[in-house]
């Protein structure tokens, strides 16, 4: 039977910690002898110190990894998409045709006056409020609304059912513009009035 006696825990804390390299080192057959039962010859003691540093313990954190490599993850990604893009423009450039129109005649006003299409929405919102509101008021607003996002919501989730009310006012903001865009697109005719798609469409590239 062996008898293994362990360092009393309940010793005084104030002691000194003895260094490894100053710890006796017992070599085996070399400790003193315990007394066994009666006719079992004694075993030997053995004392085992350790001595561990508590900044050398290392303390793994360990979080699911959700991140992914610029290359060839991203970038892979983006070229795709980019060579998508491009041969949908050129797709579009062959059967669409968008000719330049006739020099601009001051004597002559055009039966449709519609600015470009990013800036429809714009003059659409015109027809409602005075140029100041639809011209400053609500483009700033637009603008900052959608830088704000990220400062507002700082929530480190990214799925939709997590952020809700971020996602719900984002979709607004978007949802706004376009409807404001198709409208002045698809809806407006001679002196902007208000045309169905079947009784004319008036839309320029």
């Amino acid at each position: 039977m062996t008898i293994e006696k362990r360092p009393n825990r309940t010793a005084d804390k104030n002691a000194p910690t003895q260094a490894p390299s100053s710890a006796p080192i017992v070599a085996p057959g070399t400790g003193p002898k315990l007394p066994g039962p009666p006719g079992v010859p004694g075993t030997e003691r053995f004392r085992l110190l350790a001595y561990v540093k508590q900044e050398s313990m290392v303390r793994v954190d360990k979080r699911p990894d959700e991140t992914v490599l610029t290359w060839p993850h991203l970038l892979r990604a983006e070229f795709v998409m980019s060579m998508l893009i491009s041969v949908l423009l050129v797709v579009t450039s062959v059967f669409i045709q968008a000719p330049l129109e006739e020099m601009a005649n001051p004597a002559v006003t055009p039966h449709v006056a519609k600015a470009p299409w990013y800036f429809l929405g714009l003059q659409e919102i015109l027809s409602y409020f005075n140029a100041t509101v639809a011209g400053v008021v609500v483009p700033t607003f637009y603008l900052v609304g959608l830088a704000a996002i990220p400062f507002i919501d700082r929530t480190p989730f990214k799925a939709a059912r997590d952020r809700k009310l971020m996602w719900v006012f984002f979709l607004c903001l978007m949802l706004g513009g376009l409807l404001v865009t198709f409208i002045g697109s698809f809806f407006r005719g001679p002196g902007w009035s208000w045309v169905w798609p079947w009784e004319g469409l008036f839309f320029n590239l």
